[in-house]
Order: structure tokens, then sequence, then C-alpha cells
């Protein structure tokens, strides 16, 4: 979500939009359109930090320009808001009981469900859905809520950061050999990601004979297990922290980006391997299945050794040339696109909510959007 928040400001004045982000940071900010105004300096926990927002909003004089519209960058975000009257769009990067339900368990997401998400649904103006499986959620389970109120829309990434690649040398700066072949991994290394199938994969390439090394960039609660394993694996690279400069440097030299997750609304991942020209072997998420076919790469079942002989395809086969984007594909994950399409939702909520006087309260208001990027427009 950080990576959605940093694009969107960055396109804020082309797309007419002034930006209010409220986040975690240690100081104040201020742009021609973007203003960052920090709820903490630092953040432990996403409960700890949505305790804050609350308070933040509560007790900080915060006036809010008139026809300001909130952009929550998810329910527990909204959630927080819910008592400020003000017109809100959810952006739903997925489900996010699904999450809780892998990350700590049943009870969770079903709390999460009964308490949380539906409040979060019910004071939104749109839900703004990353994939069509996320909308299917939503209009299934809220079905009393007209279909409309749910938008799918396609985020991109933004394409110019992936020209003039690598800019570094990023073999050099983590020791990977100049010559083999380099499976990539990015994510959280959190449950829903996986990360033990993607090392089972690379052990059957392994034995197999295949050369090649296997580079994990994230950190996470599986990090310790990671670690306890590369003694044991020669092939294998844990890149706990990196720059995202750094991370399009290594998909610029990599030949295959791995995918393994059990559950994403939309891989970001996916989008910037798509436009670096990387070929990506991933599980049925997100939105892989749409892109994935031919020489963008392939979708597989969670099964190591189909996922291992996906890889070893991957590696032999003839790369396309980097930046050959397919324009249909270039076009679906362009960002500009997404920021302009989410100005022109957040224009009919607020002209919505002008027409209701009723419903949205003259006075000036305090407002606040999400940890990592809540974006107000006026």
């Amino acid at each position: 979500m950080q990576t959605f928040v940093r694009m969107l400001c960055a396109l804020s004045s082309e797309v007419g939009l002034e930006v209010t982000v409220l986040g975690v940071g240690p100081h104040e900010s201020h742009g021609s359109s973007v203003h960052f105004s920090p709820v903490l300096a630092s953040v432990r926990s996403e409960s700890e930090y949505v305790r804050a927002l609350k308070k933040f909003v509560r007790t900080r004089k915060f006036r809010v320009p008139e026809e300001s519209v909130v952009l929550a960058n998810a329910e527990h975000y909204s959630w927080a808001l819910r008592n400020l009257h003000l017109p809100t769009v959810l952006l739903a990067h997925g489900v996010v009981a699904q999450t809780l339900r892998i990350r700590r368990g049943r009870l969770s997401a079903l709390l999460f469900r009964a308490f949380i998400e539906p409040r979060a649904i019910k004071n939104a103006r749109r839900v703004i859905c990353v994939t069509d499986r996320v909308r299917e959620y939503y209009t299934r389970r809220y079905h009393r809520e007209p279909e409309e109120k749910f938008v799918s829309m396609s985020i991109g990434v933004e394409l110019g950061a992936f020209e003039h690649r690598p800019k570094g040398s990023p073999r050099q700066d983590f020791a990977i050999d100049e010559e083999s072949s380099i499976i990539l991994f990015v994510g959280r290394l959190s449950p829903e990601k996986n990360v033990s199938l993607f090392l089972a994969a690379c052990d059957y390439l392994a034995s197999s004979g295949q050369k090649f090394n296997a580079v994990v960039v994230g950190e996470g609660p599986e990090g310790d297990r990671l670690a306890a394993t590369l003694s044991s694996r020669p092939w294998l690279r844990w890149i706990p922290r990196t720059s995202h400069d750094q991370v399009l440097d290594l998909m610029a030299v990599a030949n295959v980006l791995a995918i393994t997750s059990t559950y994403e609304g939309l891989p970001i991942v996916l989008l910037e391997a798509l436009g670096s020209g990387l070929p990506v072997v991933s599980t049925d998420v997100g939105r892989a299945r749409h892109f994935l076919r031919g020489s963008t790469g392939v979708v597989v079942e969670p099964d190591p050794a189909a996922f291992s002989r996906a890889l070893r395809d991957a590696l032999s086969a003839r790369l396309v040339k980097r930046g050959s984007i397919d324009p249909a594909i270039r076009t679906a994950i362009d960002f500009r696109n997404t920021a302009r399409s989410i100005a022109t939702i957040l224009r009919q909520v607020r002209d919505e909510a002008s027409a209701r006087p009723a419903v949205i309260p003259h006075a000036p208001q305090r407002s606040s959007d999400d940890k990592l990027g809540g974006v107000r427009m006026r």
C-alpha cells in the first residue's frame, strides 16, 4: 500500500487532486499538491496505528477543507473514521478477513467480519475493488447494498520506473554469481505468502542439477525459519531489507519471479514484473490468471513439483526483450490510468455529497485517512 500512496501523490497535481496523507513518519511536510501529517513517528502494529488514528482525529485540531473526501486504504482505517460524517471511498486491496484468517486464525477473521467490515462498507459511498474476485466477495456478502457501490478497478504501477534498468550493480551488491540464473521472490515473509512452497520448489530444482540462485527479498514472522535454512541451501540468498529502487534493479537482472501465495488481493509485485518484462510463475491469486500467458508467465498449482517444473521451464525459455511489453498490458498496468479513474470517483462522490447537505455537515470537520497514506481530496 505504501507504493500505491507514493504513486498517487506523485500524480496528484496531474489529475487535479489536492492530497493530505495521514500516516507514519517523524515530520510534517508540505508540497504543491501534497501535505503529509504524521499520526505517529513510528508504529509496531496495525492495531496500534488504528487506535492512534482514532485518537488523532478526535483530539487534534485538524480542519478539513470544504468538499473533502476521504480515501481509506482499508476497512479498519475507514472504521476508525466512522464518526466524522465525511464522504468516504474505501479502497479494498483484498479481502482483509482472508488474510487475518491465515495470519491470526478464524476468531480474528470472524471478529473483523462481524464488527469492522460491515461498518466500513455501510459508511463508504464507493468501494473500489482491485479485482473482480474482490468485488464478487463484497457484492455477495453485502447484497443489500446497491451493486453500483462496488467498482472494479485495475490498479497499476509507474511504468517510467522500469526504464534504464539496472541503475546499479545488484549482482555485486548482493553477492549473486554473475553467471547464475536468478529466481526472485519478493514479499513480506508472512504465512499467506507461503515462502515454504518457494523453498520446496527450489529444493526440487536443485536436486535435478539446475544451477541458479534463489533470491528472497523481504522480512516478517517467517524470517527466522528462513534464516535457519541458509547454511543448508547454498543457492539461497536472503535480503531482509532493501530499497524499492534496488528491487527493481533485481527484477531487471532476474530470470523469473515466483509468487507462491495462498491468498492475495492484487500482488503489486506481479505488475512490477510485467512492467520489467520479467516472466512470472504464480499460484492462482489476484490477477495472475488474467495476465500470465505465453512469454509473461504461467499460473500453476501450489504443488512443489509442479512449481519446480514451471520454474525450470522459465529458466530454459528464451526471455522476452526487456521493455517489449504488450500494448494491452501496458495500458492495463499504467498507474496514470488508475489515478485518473480514482480522481473521477472522488469527484463523483464529492458532488453526490454536496447534493445531500443533511448528510455532510457544513461546519469544518476533522478528518484522517490511513497509516500507509490515506488520501483526502478537495
